[in-house]
């Protein structure tokens, strides 16, 4: 297992980065980490690249953050992306009427600790239970010219952030999520990993930090 102590960078924030990243996708050795809505959060996790590397992360931030780079080095790098997430959509004949609504949900809502988005006419909401719950639980609040699918969405679609166009809010529509007070959001087909889950070993190179820095695995760290 390779340890990997704190993240690199992301992609999205620093350009030269992204250019080391594209570099190492056009050789072929760049790995991708998908991890979904609970693991993102933990501050230790041990997981596996899509090409089979097994790390084991101590993180350095709140949270990681979609476009993170958890290592890098002239022979690979690893970067962190979120499963996408199955939302419960509303759709509005027009945005007003969307956020007006957004903020009775978020009030309804809160206590079933989901999170909300709210993107012009549009609305939200992961499924974090089952579906003939969700529907009870929001029918009640739905105007009647509104329109409702269940859809594939960007799990950064629900992070603070994610989306510079979409508006949430806990109870209304002030931030990019809406959560009962001290909510945790919990995806519904998350898994996190634990420290002691199983792996893969394999011989690995020294980590280089993008500042220059040369990050050796610490002692005691399984090849």
């Amino acid at each position: 297992m390779k340890r990997v102590d704190g993240v690199v960078g992301n992609v999205d924030s620093d350009p030269e980065l992204a250019a080391e990243i594209d570099a190492h996708e056009q050789a072929g050795t760049r790995g991708t980490v998908v991890l979904d809505d609970t693991e993102r959060k933990r501050s230790r996790l041990r997981v596996t690249t899509d090409a089979g590397t097994d790390l084991g992360v101590l993180v350095d931030q709140p949270e990681l953050v979609d476009g993170d780079v958890l290592l890098i080095d002239t022979d690979r790098a690893v970067v962190v992306a979120f499963e996408e997430r199955t939302a419960f959509v509303i759709e509005f004949p027009a945005a007003e009427a969307a956020v007006s609504t957004g903020v009775e949900l978020g009030h309804r809502i809160g206590n079933q600790h989901w999170d909300l988005a709210v993107d012009g006419a549009t609305i939200y909401i992961p499924v974090e239970a089952d579906r003939t719950i969700i529907e009870n639980v929001l029918r009640p609040y739905i105007p009647a010219e509104a329109t409702t699918r269940y859809e594939t969405v960007d799990a950064e679609r629900f992070i603070d952030g994610g989306d510079d166009d979409a508006t949430v809010g806990d109870h209304g529509v002030d931030h990019d999520h809406a959560h009962g007070d001290d909510a945790h959001n919990h995806g519904e087909e998350s898994h996190a990993h634990g420290d002691d889950e199983h792996g893969h070993s394999h011989d690995d190179a020294h980590d280089r930090d993008h500042a220059g820095s040369t990050t050796a695995p610490p002692e005691g760290e399984t090849q």
